[in-house]
């Protein structure tokens, strides 16, 4: 009975290890495009407290402040672009599927953040100075994202681009309604 139930667990065993052996790992330079986005959506969230806290009453102090953590994620947003355009060439499936994990967390990420800066717009404008450090922020966030979505789009896999495409739409609106509340 004992050798049986060692069989079996040895043959369990033996059939997760092989299956870990098929799943191929993700490619280093995709590892390093996902370090970079998950950097920057760890910054993201920073900046989307830091809006949302930010009240007429902390001035052009407080409004600094949003400012300088959105400078961070510029920096990290470069970063990132960096690392996602080192990979030039139509990645695999399971590379792919690997940036859409993270993708799709990020995605609802940037459109909270936009939400955000539009629904504070009365607190910022009620500040001197701080409505144009917003306009510029978004002006530099949108360019920084523009330049990502061009690399991971070039090397997306035919049969994902729909859905990379339609990411990149969600982003686009987002921008576009933050621009829109900014006169932008």
């Amino acid at each position: 009975m004992r050798a049986s139930l060692f069989a079996i667990a040895l043959t369990i065993a033996a059939s997760v290890n092989a299956a870990a052996v098929q799943k191929r790992a993700v490619s280093a330079g995709v590892q390093a495009c996902i370090d970079g986005l998950n950097a920057a959506s760890a910054q993201l969230l920073t900046v989307t407290s830091n809006v949302n806290s930010f009240t007429r009453s902390a001035g052009y102090t407080g409004a600094l402040a949003v400012h300088s953590s959105e400078q961070t994620l510029e920096t990290k947003l470069k970063s990132a672009t960096t690392s996602c355009c080192a990979v030039t060439t139509t990645v695999s499936e399971e590379d792919a599927t690997a940036v859409f994990g993270v993708v799709g967390v990020v995605v609802p990420e940037i459109e909270d953040a936009l939400s955000a800066i539009v629904t504070k717009k009365p607190e910022f404008d009620a500040v001197l100075l701080a409505t144009s450090l917003v306009k510029t922020d978004i002006t530099n966030l949108n360019s920084e994202v523009n330049s990502l979505d061009t690399c991971l789009i070039a090397v997306t896999p035919a049969a994902d681009l729909a859905q990379a495409n339609a990411y990149v739409a969600r982003v686009n609106t987002a921008f576009a309604s933050a621009k829109t509340a900014y006169g932008i």
